[in-house]
């Protein structure tokens, strides 16, 4: 007779713990999950990331509109007398009264209000969401005399390089006349006569990594820095960007590359990364992303509000 507390009547229903194989099983099934969720996980927060750069170039766009709606023109996209960018002539527009009421706009950016030496005091120091494409990883400058913060938004300065004399057959919606950064372009948007919907206004461009004075990309209160983005480069080209004097920071960055140039030879691209393209505003305040495989006829027709090109969507 089997004594009924031999092992083989003991009941099977209470707890018998893993072996060390079912340990390694489960240990793998969870392996494969993340691996299977994290691309989804990450492809779902660059899709918010991107949703959230598109509504800031909207900002952008509607603050561009107000300003033409209340001066009749758009703004100057870069000045020397005094020496000023687009930007603080925009902050009424984009509900940043606080820091307008305070500016004066007879003094260079350089200068009190706008800078205070050493500082990210001064009026262009000041810290504004709406500069920043939630997905770049570049730094704010935070060391140097002349502080201010850059940013990821900047505006079409069209088929030609910044401080070239030879005007393009399409002008851009910003700037200068031949070239003269003394004479800044007026334009309105009657003069974008290729349409509204078919000419870019602003897009993305990546700003630089180090927190010094020396690296101007992405410096959008300087009319000496990267303020501004050209299409005579695709967007996220692996062309490199011409930088004045070599104001840039080699990081090894295959994103941005650069070389220098000088102080009237300067281009740069439109560049973000979100994969595949970049996010550009147009003049009627559309936002579309724009691949990086985009025939670059098409992205310099796209450059000029007035050259007459043909193009298909």
């Amino acid at each position: 007779m089997v004594h009924p507390q031999s092992p083989s009547h003991r009941s099977r229903s209470g707890s018998q713990g893993f072996t060390l194989v079912e340990l390694l099983v489960v240990i793998a099934i969870i392996g494969i999950l993340v691996a299977l969720l994290l691309p989804a996980i990450q492809a779902a927060r660059e899709s918010a990331r991107r949703a959230q750069c598109v509504n800031q170039l909207k900002q952008w766009g509607l603050a561009m509109q107000l300003f033409h709606d209340t001066r009749k023109q758009l703004p100057l996209g870069s000045r020397t007398a005094p020496r000023q960018t687009w930007v603080m002539h925009v902050w009424p527009y984009v509900e940043q009264n606080a820091l307008a009421s305070r500016n004066d706009i007879t003094v260079n950016f350089y200068e009190p209000p706008g800078t205070i030496g050493g500082t990210l005091e001064g009026l262009t120091g000041q810290y504004l969401d709406l500069y920043y494409c939630p997905s770049d990883i570049g730094e704010d400058q935070t060391i140097g005399w002349y502080q201010r913060r850059r940013g990821n938004y900047v505006v079409n300065w069209g088929n030609t390089k910044y401080g070239e004399r030879r005007e393009p057959i399409g002008l851009a919606p910003f700037s200068h006349v031949k070239g003269r950064r003394s004479e800044p372009r007026v334009t309105r948007l009657k003069d974008v006569t290729d349409g509204t919907s078919n000419t870019l206004m602003m897009s993305e461009l990546l700003k630089a990594w180090s927190n010094d004075d020396n690296d101007w990309r992405g410096d959008i209160h300087n009319d000496d820095g990267v303020f501004r983005f050209h299409t005579l480069l695709s967007p996220n080209t692996s062309a490199p960007d011409v930088i004045s004097n070599g104001w840039f920071q080699d990081t090894g960055d295959p994103m941005m590359p650069a070389v220098a140039g000088n102080g009237s030879r300067q281009v740069a691209a439109a560049r973000s990364r979100h994969p595949g393209g970049v996010n550009a505003l147009l003049c009627d305040s559309s936002v579309r992303f724009v691949n990086n495989d985009i025939a670059l006829y098409v992205w310099q027709a796209m450059g000029s509000m007035n050259g007459e090109e043909v193009i298909n969507e």
